[in-house]
């Protein structure tokens, strides 16, 4: 069985839906410290008519010290709610896909989950759905793996019974192969190469928020990804 982890960003980029197509189990890593610094957590970037844009999610961490990313809660204000919708209607109005998508992010905004890793779940569900990604993702914290770095890789494989880890060869470094080796896991490397496709606000550019993507491309953006990819 192949197997790879990540962890659980907001409205993540298509190289997640690549690397979630490319295994027999993808294990969403809710149970590791949330960064402090620079997250694709509670943020990734959408396009507008001057170029990319971040969209945050607000988190409580003053005084809070090291949290782990199943426990980290959001900012409870609607004013950045309003302004999230605002934006994306502004962005995407005139994209062929739009109602259809913005209608998932009403419904998420208006259901306002107390804890971010909700938040970030139910546009993953989104996505992998819009996507046809029909296997899914398992949380960390329903295997009860622990550890860190290699030995939460070894314990998530021994839990899933997997023997097979697909990791992004940009990684490389940070990953024992011996220490996989030893416990029987080989390692996949995967190339992942960022698609093109018909974007709007003038030049194309890549690595934004698959929701980009199903703005524009909507039931076409399977295909256009996996033209793209290496065999």
């Amino acid at each position: 069985m192949k197997f790879a982890t990540h962890q659980p960003s907001f409205i993540p980029w298509p190289g997640l839906v690549h690397k979630a197509l490319n295994t027999d189990r993808l294990v969403l890593l809710d149970q590791v410290q949330y960064p402090r610094g620079f997250s694709w957590i509670n943020r990734n970037r959408l396009k507008g008519m001057h170029g990319t844009a971040w969209f945050t999610i607000p988190v409580l961490k003053k005084g809070l010290g090291f949290q782990i990313i199943n426990q980290v809660r959001v900012l409870r204000d609607d004013r950045w709610k309003k302004k999230h919708l605002m934006t994306l209607e502004h962005f995407y109005k005139n994209a062929p896909f739009f109602q259809e998508h913005f209608d998932f992010f009403r419904r998420l905004y208006s259901s306002t989950p107390k804890r971010l890793i909700h938040w970030n779940l139910a546009a993953i569900d989104h996505i992998f759905r819009s996507f046809g990604v029909e296997q899914g993702y398992v949380l960390q914290s329903e295997l009860s793996a622990t550890g860190g770095g290699t030995d939460l890789l070894v314990n998530i494989a021994e839990k899933l019974g997997a023997d097979v880890l697909v990791a992004p060869r940009a990684g490389k470094g940070r990953i024992d192969t011996e220490k996989l080796k030893e416990a029987g896991i080989s390692v996949e490397w995967l190339d992942y190469q960022p698609p093109v496709y018909p974007q709007l606000w003038g030049d194309f550019i890549k690595n934004l928020s698959a929701m980009d993507m199903l703005f524009n491309c909507g039931p076409q953006s399977r295909k256009i990804m996996e033209r793209t990819q290496t065999p």
